[in-house]
């Protein structure tokens, strides 16, 4: 258990360090991808709910405080996100590339969706029919490719974790 905390940790302060720095001055397609997205889905299908969940708000408390739009709201966002695709974690295989990439491609859309909505309860007046088809299906999409690439490397580190945990049990 505890290897898993520093590794969710060391991804957490990672994805974060990446989105923050690297990723704010590369577009693909127009979009920026999301990568604390990517991680929630995937830590959600591969541990369930309440990984999902810990991560989740983990790494969203992490983006509120560097460039949030209020202190706790992606921290809310994430932990409802891991939660919610945690549940699916026992219909599905949890290694099905095809689930993260639709659950990724969904996620992506709601969660964008209610920051929007965020935004415009704050006073900020965007048209979300626009912003969905100019911005949010191409970030979903952005993020489902991507996505495919990083679950694989995380199936693999999930695997070593497994291994470890089977390990420290006797």
């Amino acid at each position: 258990m505890r290897g898993r905390i520093i590794i969710y940790t060391i991804l957490i302060f990672i994805f974060v360090t990446v989105q923050v720095t690297f990723l704010n001055f590369t577009d693909v397609f127009g979009v920026k991808p999301n990568l604390i997205i990517i991680l929630i889905v995937s830590v959600a299908l591969l541990e369930g709910r309440n990984h999902g969940g810990i991560v989740g708000f983990f790494a969203g408390i992490c983006m509120d405080s560097v460039v949030g739009i209020a202190l706790g709201y992606q921290a809310l966002l994430g932990m409802l996100l891991g939660i919610l695709l945690g549940n699916i974690n026992r219909r599905f295989f949890k290694e099905n590339i095809f689930v993260m990439v639709t659950c990724t491609f969904i996620s992506t859309i709601i969660f964008e969706s209610a920051v929007i909505m965020l935004s415009y309860g704050l006073g900020l007046r965007i048209n979300y029919i626009d912003t969905l088809r100019t911005t949010i299906l191409t970030e979903a999409a952005v993020n489902s490719v991507l996505g495919a690439v990083i679950f694989f490397i995380l199936i693999r580190i999930n695997r070593k974790l497994v291994g470890m945990d089977a390990k420290n049990r006797y």
